[in-house]
């Protein structure tokens, strides 16, 4: 099958514990506790072949029970992981959340180390398999020099989206923003970046301008609750998301993304594709599983459409 998308990052095992009441520091806390398959690439990568995309990963796990697990959640989600490379000496990845009794973050803990393996000399004999592919998605848990070496080595025509994942690992771009098509972003890590402090509405618009200045095509910044701001060459806008009840936050990030992407590759401007971007990410907030499985492009094109036509 001829791929559409390359989803280029973290796959792992995510474990969620959801408090029962209040968090309470430095005591045992009663949770609800759920495992499944998670990572940042492969959560877009699952929301993308949800929306009917052809999708290959390129990542790494370790040889345990927990990578088979990975392995096992791409192959049933119809995503492609030839090109996932397996550990000899490191344990797959995990990434365990507390979430409070609304659903929202407390606290996350990332065991990663794993992903310093994705070296370029891990990278570069995937090239071939690659270079095929028009659009690829790449997150910021590779090794810096491993993200400079892709956005040096893409296609002429390959369309490169980028997602920071953290302030720390958003220090990893510096310098090689010019091969950014798109750059996701949250406030924090859009004013690292650009290094304009993010305090107001108009401090958003500076930060995107300046990231586009340092060579970026367009940029998304989320703010959560308080939407998102959009900047391209032809348009700066405010987004903000629709009401939706809440059940968890986890994987909203991660379906935003695969809206846009889903919305650009179908042809759609930087607006249109944002719309269908939050649309994806309602259908996220709205199940306790980081990937809502009623996701589908019939019903993201659907409550976009509502959302053109309230917005």
């Amino acid at each position: 099958m001829e791929r559409t998308v390359a989803c280029i990052g973290a796959a792992h095992i995510d474990r969620k514990a959801t408090a029962a009441g209040p968090i309470v520091p430095g005591s045992s806390n009663p949770v609800t506790m759920r495992v499944g398959a998670g990572g940042v690439a492969r959560n877009v990568a699952e929301n993308l072949a949800r929306l009917g995309l052809s999708v290959t990963m390129v990542s790494r796990v370790g040889h345990d029970r927990e990578g088979d697990a990975v392995l096992d959640s791409l192959g049933e989600a119809g995503i492609g992981f030839d090109l996932v490379t397996r550990s000899v000496g490191s344990p797959t990845a995990t990434y365990t959340a507390l979430l409070d009794k609304t659903g929202d973050l407390a606290i996350g803990l990332a065991d990663m180390g794993i992903y310093d393996e994705l070296t370029v000399d891990v990278l570069e004999p995937l090239l071939p398999r690659l270079e095929d592919i028009p659009v690829w998605f790449i997150d910021c848990n590779l090794p810096a020099e491993s993200l400079r070496f892709l956005l040096r080595r893409k296609p002429k025509d390959c369309k490169i989206y980028v997602d920071c994942v953290s302030v720390a690992k958003t220090a990893r771009l510096q310098g090689i923003l010019g091969g950014i098509d798109t750059l996701f972003a949250n406030a924090d890590e859009a004013s690292y970046l650009s290094h304009i402090p993010i305090r107001a509405p108009l401090d958003v618009c500076e930060a995107g301008y300046r990231l586009m200045c340092n060579g970026v095509g367009s940029v998304v910044i989320t703010r959560g609750q308080e939407g998102a701001f959009v900047a391209s060459p032809f348009d700066y806008d405010f987004f903000m998301p629709p009401p939706v009840d809440v059940n968890e936050v986890t994987g909203a990030g991660d379906a935003l993304i695969a809206g846009v992407i889903f919305g650009r590759i179908s042809g759609h401007d930087m607006a249109e594709a944002m719309s269908l971007g939050l649309a994806c990410a309602a259908w996220a907030v709205e199940t306790e599983a980081t990937v809502n499985p009623s996701l589908s492009a019939d019903r993201v094109i659907e409550r976009a459409g509502l959302l053109l036509k309230t917005g």
